[in-house]
């Protein structure tokens, strides 16, 4: 029996988060939909740090933001009212040598709060210039959790295709440890940041979560953000080549009758 145990080095201060408290994983992938989605809700919601993932696979980086040092792959913890949630985002993307080990420690740290992982990032959509509003898809790995993200209405199922690249490990982690996992896709620009997908997972985590995000500054510096990311996109891409993106909605051959 194979099993995988690599896990990267992190550091996770429990103290203060309790048992269940949703897990929302947006690292840099296809249109830095999950990078969006992550760091604007840090922003409108505010957060403390409670740790980090260190990505054995890059030399030394640390990020410099108002005279501040922080990790570029950090956690962070978000008292809203009464809902408590907790936030992955990187600046920098996970090469996919280290897709295993950043995974599975996302898995550990999930685990030990007896967390529900929320994996957001878009999903290679060839005509996403006529779309106006990208649909968002969901799976989940638990049928409950996949009733919730339904009854919100904002959401179609992914039925057929496939899954590369980080979220299919941190999948086969969490079956491993029996975490409960829910991703939720959107439709997107491939090469390019996409804030107007990004909105659309932002509406529909606020129905599933109870929020209150409001997405129209979000979509007024849509502009903007497109030039803030042109560089991490441009170095989530090339980290994205050996992997193969594009190939999600395609029906498996499994599925010919």
């Amino acid at each position: 029996m194979m099993v995988r145990t690599e896990v990267a080095p992190y550091f996770f201060e429990k103290r203060g988060i309790r048992d269940g408290t949703p897990l929302i994983e947006g690292l840099p992938e296809v249109g830095l939909v999950g990078t969006i989605v992550s760091s604007y809700i840090a922003s409108r919601l505010g957060g403390e740090s409670v740790g980090y993932i260190e990505i054995t696979d890059l030399p030394p980086i640390l990020l410099v933001y108002n005279s501040k040092i922080m990790e570029p792959c950090r956690i962070l913890r978000i008292d809203a009212d009464s809902r408590q949630l907790m936030v992955l985002s990187s600046d920098v993307p996970i090469p996919p040598r280290g897709f295993w080990a950043v995974a599975n420690s996302i898995v550990e740290i999930a685990s030990s709060t007896k967390s529900p992982i929320v994996c957001v990032s878009g999903i290679p959509e060839p005509d996403r210039l006529s779309i106006d509003r990208p649909k968002v898809y969901y799976l989940s790995n638990d049928e409950s959790l996949g009733e919730m993200a339904a009854s919100t209405g904002a959401v179609e199922k992914f039925e057929n295709g496939f899954l590369t690249g980080i979220k299919a490990a941190i999948l086969k982690g969490a079956e491993r440890r029996g975490v409960k996992v829910l991703l939720a896709l959107a439709q997107s620009h491939l090469n390019y940041p996409d804030p107007g997908a990004a909105a659309e997972v932002v509406i529909f985590l606020n129905k599933l979560f109870g929020t209150n995000i409001a997405v129209e500054p979000l979509l007024e510096q849509a502009e903007q953000i497109k030039m803030h990311l042109r560089d991490l996109m441009r170095r989530t891409t090339s980290s994205m080549a050996p992997v193969p993106v594009g190939l999600e909605l395609e029906p498996p051959p499994g599925y010919i009758r």
